[in-house]
């Protein structure tokens, strides 16, 4: 019997990284479009749950930022080797839709838990 060594379970990072850098074009431009457009159409509208509704939109829109200016961060790299101007603003905005991403995330984390949980009287 030969022991093979563990593989660890991909984390969420990952997971999200390896779809966000799989995905094409276009799928990318979707999810920021369709997540700017119905981020304001809630925010203007503000139905019954709306906040849910933009959390979810906003996660959309995140990632898509995300993958289309790690991409373009990725294509740059390779062409140069300059690291200022165009590359330093990639990284803000890289790192700005992981922030914007992570809120809507825990927001609406936090909202489908708190409809889950209800009122508890203790």
């Amino acid at each position: 019997m030969v022991d093979s060594p563990l593989r660890s379970e991909p984390s969420l990072a990952d997971f999200l990284i390896g779809r966000a850098r799989n995905a094409s074009d276009g799928r990318l431009a979707l999810d920021v479009g369709l997540g700017v457009v119905v981020t304001i159409i809630v925010l203007i509208w503000r139905p019954a749950g709306w906040h849910i509704v933009a959390s979810a939109a906003l996660c959309f829109l995140a990632f898509g930022a995300w993958g289309i200016t790690d991409r373009e961060l990725n294509d740059r790299e390779k062409v140069s080797a300059v690291s200022f101007g165009p590359h330093r603003l990639l990284r803000v905005g890289r790192a700005v839709a992981v922030g914007v991403g992570a809120l809507a995330a825990g927001s609406l984390l936090i909202s489908l838990l708190a409809i889950a949980l209800g009122t508890w009287i203790s």
